[in-house]
This record gives structure tokens, C-alpha cells and sequence, in this order.
């Protein structure tokens, strides 16, 4: 009678590949749970810039004109390390060349702390009302916001908050 030899090492292979296997869907299931934490992050902090564009708006009362004006804002991206506006928070600014400093110092926010980061206010709703929105990455900052209606799908990366007038 003949014996079997390497039966041993056959089962040792498979449960090598199944172990293989196994520790790769671990490893893309970390890779997607960062990735969400991540976009977690990005739009939390950009709705903590929304909120404090809104609170600017609201303190400086006098100069509200100046922020909803939407051509007052560049919506354009600010680049990372670029310098920052200089500080107009002494005697000499009036409240609407504060606001003027304001609207520069949230677009270079915006730039620093968002990736390819954009925030701009807007017309939203027919006229009525004015939006902030802050835009990141790829997404055009003019489609979160567009005839009236906010973007709300799933893969949007913008955050959009109501100014009432």
C-alpha cells in the first residue's frame, strides 16, 4: 500500500490563500472607513465655515449689503499657503471695509482648511434669499446652488446654508 504525502501542506495552502484573502477585505474595509471619516472631517469643517460666515454677517449688521452683494465674492479657490488678508479689526476700519476683510479672510479660510476649498453667498430661492456656500475639491461652486434649487445629491461635496434677509 502507498501512503499520500503533502495532503498536509495542500490544506496549509488554502488556509493560507482564505486567511489571504480575508486580511485584504479587512484592509479595503479600513481604507473605506477612513475615506468617510475623511469626508466627514472636509464637511464638518466647511459647514463650521458656513456658520461662520453667517455669524459675520449677523455681527456686522450695517454692512449686510456688502456680504450678500455676490460679486463681492470671488468664489474662486484660494491656494493652500497663500497669505493671509491683513487685519482691519482696529479704529480705523469702517463696518464696511470690515466686511470687505471678512469676505477675504473666509475665502482664504476656505482655501486653507477645505481641499481646493471655495465659498461664496449667492441668490438661492428665487431672489429672495441669499445662500452661503462653500464648495471643495471638484465640485463646481455655481451647481450647488442652481435656479433655486440645492444640490442634494449623495456625491455633492458642498455645503449650502440659508441667509435671511
Amino acid at each position: 500500500m502507498k501512503q499520500q504525502t503533502g495532503v498536509g501542506m495542500v490544506e496549509i495552502l488554502v488556509a493560507l490563500l482564505v486567511l489571504a484573502i480575508g486580511v485584504l477585505g479587512y484592509a479595503g474595509l479600513q481604507l473605506s472607513a477612513l475615506k468617510g471619516s475623511e469626508s466627514a472631517q472636509t464637511r464638518a469643517q466647511a459647514t463650521a465655515l458656513a456658520r461662520d460666515a453667517l455669524e459675520r454677517i449677523l455681527v456686522n449688521g450695517a454692512s449686510q449689503p456688502t456680504y450678500l452683494d455676490q460679486s463681492n465674492w470671488g468664489g474662486a479657490q484660494q491656494f493652500f499657503g497663500d497669505a493671509p488678508p491683513t487685519d482691519c479689526y482696529d479704529s480705523t476700519c469702517d463696518s464696511d471695509e470690515v466686511a470687505t476683510w471678512d469676505i477675504e479672510e473666509l475665502e482664504w479660510q476656505a482655501g486653507n482648511l477645505l481641499p481646493a476649498g471655495r465659498i461664496q453667498v449667492q441668490s438661492c430661492g428665487g431672489g429672495i434669499t441669499s445662500c452661503v456656500v462653500v464648495a471643495w475639491r471638484d465640485q463646481d461652486i455655481d451647481d450647488c446652488v442652481s435656479n433655486g434649487q440645492i444640490a442634494a445629491d449623495e456625491d455633492t461635496e458642498c455645503v449650502v446654508m440659508e441667509v435671511a434677509r
